[in-house]
C-alpha cells in the first residue's frame, strides 16, 4: 500500500510539473504571437530592459589570450540620450560574455551610433542587449543620395559614403541630414506576410499619430489615411506604401525615444 502511495504522489508531481511547463510555453508563444506591429515588439523589449539609452561606441576592449570567448568584452559608450538605468553625458560600459563574440563576429564598431535596450546588469556586472542584437538598434542619417532600403544590397561602405555625401550637401547649403532609427530588423520578427500591393492595406509596422515634427524628419503618412487612422512610417524618400516593403521601416529619433520614455514612465509609476 505504501509503495502504491509513493508511486501515486510521484506521478502527481510529474503531472503538475508538466502542466506548469506547458503553461509557461503557452504564455511565451502567446506573447510573441501578440506582436502585430513594430511598436508592439519595441514595447515588449522596453518592458524587459533594465538600461535604455542612445549613444555612440567609443571603444571595444577584447580580452587577451586565446580570443574573445575566453573572457569578458567591454564596450565603452558615450550616452547622448538616457531613458533608463544611466545618465546622459556620462560614459556607460557594457560588459558582455566573450562567448557572444565567438567566430570572429564584430558585434559593435567604434563610431557606431546605437539605441541600446539592455538587460539589467547581473551581480557581476554582465549584460547583453534584449532579444540578442535586436536590442542594439542602429541610428542612421538620412542622406541626399536617397534612402537605404533592406534588400538593396547596400554595404556598410556605401552607407558611409551616403552619409559623407550628405555632409558635403550640408556644407554646400543643402538640407541637413537627419538621424533616424532603423527598425526594419524588428519588423522582421513580426509573424506577418510582406505585402507589395498598391492598394491601401493594414500595415504591419506602424507608429501611432506621428506629429508634424516627425514627418518633417523624413517620414510621411500613407496616402488615404485620415487624421484618426494609424499612420505608417515609411522609409525616408518614399511617398506611398507601394514604394517600399513593410519591414523597411524607419522612424525619427525623437519619435522613438518619446515612445520609450512614455512607456517607462507608465511602467514605473507609483500606484
Amino acid at each position: 500500500m505504501a509503495g502504491m502511495l509513493r508511486v501515486f504522489f510521484r506521478l502527481r508531481a510529474l503531472a503538475v510539473a508538466a502542466l506548469l511547463a506547458a503553461s509557461m510555453a503557452w504564455g511565451e508563444t502567446a506573447s510573441s504571437a501578440g506582436s502585430q506591429t513594430v511598436t508592439d515588439v519595441l514595447h515588449e523589449m522596453s518592458d524587459r530592459a533594465g538600461v535604455i539609452f542612445m549613444g555612440q561606441v567609443l571603444a571595444v576592449r577584447l580580452p587577451g589570450g586565446a580570443g574573445p570567448a575566453s573572457g569578458i568584452v567591454e564596450v565603452d559608450f558615450r550616452v547622448d540620450r538616457a531613458i533608463l538605468g544611466c545618465r546622459a553625458g556620462e560614459p556607460y560600459v557594457l560588459r558582455e560574455w566573450g562567448g557572444l563574440w565567438a567566430g570572429g563576429g564584430q558585434r559593435y564598431r567604434v563610431g557606431q551610433r546605437l539605441l541600446m535596450l539592455l538587460h539589467a546588469p547581473s551581480a557581476g556586472g554582465m549584460s547583453s542587449p534584449v532579444g540578442g542584437l535586436d536590442g542594439a538598434i542602429p541610428i542612421r542619417q538620412s542622406a541626399a543620395a536617397g534612402p537605404v532600403v533592406a534588400g538593396s544590397g547596400t554595404t556598410g561602405a556605401v552607407a558611409e559614403n551616403a552619409v559623407a555625401e550628405s555632409a558635403v550637401a550640408e556644407s554646400a547649403g543643402g538640407p541637413p541630414s537627419l538621424p533616424f532609427v532603423d527598425l526594419r530588423w524588428l519588423g522582421a520578427r513580426l509573424r506577418r506576410t510582406v505585402s507589395y500591393r498598391s492598394e491601401p492595406v493594414e500595415h504591419a509596422n506602424t507608429f501611432s499619430q506621428l506629429g508634424t515634427t516627425e514627418r518633417q524628419a523624413g517620414q510621411v503618412v500613407a496616402a488615404g489615411s485620415g487624421a484618426s487612422e494609424v499612420s505608417m512610417v515609411l522609409p525616408l524618400g518614399y511617398t506611398s506604401a507601394a514604394d517600399a516593403s513593410v519591414p523597411a521601416q524607419q522612424a525619427s529619433v525623437d519619435a522613438v525615444l518619446g515612445l520609450l520614455t512614455s512607456w517607462q514612465k507608465a511602467q514605473h509609476v507609483t500606484p
